[in-house]
């Protein structure tokens, strides 16, 4: 999905986790909206993602929605594939907001978004004055305040960043979603000695390296030069990916790794990019080509 705002290129939207979303309906329309129809709450959601995912949308009210889904889909339980945001995203797009100092509302990805800046959460109490018979309202308890980033609605997903007005964004998530499983398998790792087979998701270099590359290198990626810490605060400080300029698989057996030579700092999107090809890009043609797609 292209990008559609800034917003969406400065919180790397298209990253976001591809997930497995069902589709809950309030029952069939009635009748008068035709055959096949169902009622959906969470309208200012689904009217934007289910059209692009061969819906039609039928009649539009103030808290419901009446679509026909897809000849291939027409009955329930329905199902799409959309991006979402993981934990630690939603909660650095909320820090972010929070920096920013204001209140927000539009669309990330595909989905509605609010973030309320710093509101009024305190309680009061109403009574009435004896004499004049006036309405009162007295503070119950210590003035508060919070803020909270929110994405989606209820109804479909349901995402949620809050922080009081002395504490972190806590994270909150609902909504029918199945997140794709992470395989275990065998794979073929080098920790700088003999060649070994672990069962391990991801390739785990060697960390002595890796953190004489960054030092020198700093926590900058060396394409693009993203630092998380400049665009997210505290919680990016030393975040960064470490490519290895000649693959390991290349290599064939047991090599000694110079960390200013055969380690360079690169963000994850750099670093997907420079695995574009096989074999890799080097990290000058990179430049290159990011240089000439007019992003610098």
């Amino acid at each position: 999905m292209p990008f559609n705002s800034e917003l969406d290129k400065e919180f790397n939207t298209f990253c976001w986790d591809e997930v497995t979303l069902e589709i809950e309906t309030d029952g069939k329309a009635p009748k008068k909206h035709g055959e096949g129809v169902y009622r959906l709450s969470a309208p200012l959601t689904f009217e934007v993602i289910l059209p692009r995912r061969g819906w039609q949308l039928v009649k539009k009210a103030r808290n419901y929605i009446y679509m026909r889904p897809p000849a291939d889909q027409s009955k329930p339980p329905f199902y799409i594939n959309i991006k979402i945001p993981n934990k630690e995203q939603t909660l650095a797009i909320a820090n972010a907001f929070y920096q920013k100092d204001r209140q927000w509302y539009g669309q990330l990805g595909e989905w509605p978004a609010f973030y309320w800046h710093k509101k009024n959460t305190s309680m009061y109490r109403l009574g009435r004055d004896p004499v004049t018979g006036q309405q009162t309202e007295t503070l119950d308890g210590e003035p508060s305040v919070s803020s909270e980033f929110r994405i989606g609605e209820l109804g479909t997903l349901y995402i949620s960043a809050y922080k009081s007005d002395d504490g972190d964004f806590t994270y909150f998530e609902s909504g029918k979603i199945k997140r794709a499983e992470c395989k275990t398998e065998l794979i073929e790792t080098f920790m700088e000695g003999e060649a070994s087979l672990l069962p391990r998701n991801i390739y785990e270099r060697n960390p002595q390296a890796r953190a004489q590359c960054i030092a020198h290198f700093s926590a900058t990626c060396q394409v693009c030069r993203l630092n998380f810490k400049k665009v997210y605060g505290k919680i990016g400080e030393g975040f960064i990916h470490v490519h290895h300029t000649a693959p390991i698989a290349a290599r064939g057996s047991e090599y000694l790794v110079n960390p200013l030579t055969d380690l360079v700092p690169l963000c994850p999107n750099c670093h997907a990019m420079i695995h574009r090809r096989d074999p890799p890009y080097t990290v000058a043609e990179l430049i290159e080509l990011f240089k000439h797609a007019g992003s610098i």
